[in-house]
């Protein structure tokens, strides 16, 4: 996976990132309208955080029900925009930036298995989201 940053940089990026902190304390900040269904929480380089009213998502995309966290290339979410991340509101701050992270590392791993290496979404997410995971996101 050329382009792809050493997962180590991740981990020290999160802690000390200045865009993802501001991203996490403009996420405590957003309330939604009864008919509002995302809002917008910041960029991480060229990537739009959209923070998602999971109530009003579910009507139209019942994955969203079980979701937390998404981008274009996961399994199902081909319809979110590719330069974008989609998060659910009202996760406690913790459980925020590492929902956070994990999509930012997965998407990119997963953009790079499938556009440079032709892999399916399906095994893409299924080793992206175990590296993933194993890095404790």
């Amino acid at each position: 996976m050329k382009n792809l940053k050493n997962f180590n940089s991740f981990l020290l990026e999160s802690q000390s990132s200045d865009s993802i902190d501001s991203i996490c304390k403009k996420y405590l900040t957003i309330k939604f309208n009864k008919n509002q269904k995302f809002k917008n929480c910041g960029k991480y380089n060229n990537i739009s955080i959209k923070i998602i009213n999971r109530e009003k998502i579910s009507e139209d995309k019942p994955e969203w029900n079980s979701y937390i966290g998404s981008h274009h290339w996961g399994k199902k979410t081909s319809y979110i925009p590719e330069d974008e991340i989609w998060i659910s509101g009202g996760l406690d701050p913790e459980t925020f930036r590492r929902v956070l992270n994990h999509e930012i590392i997965e998407r990119e791993m997963m953009r790079s298995l499938q556009e440079e290496k032709g892999m399916d979404p399906q095994t893409s997410w299924e080793q992206a989201h175990y590296y993933v995971k194993q890095m404790g996101f």
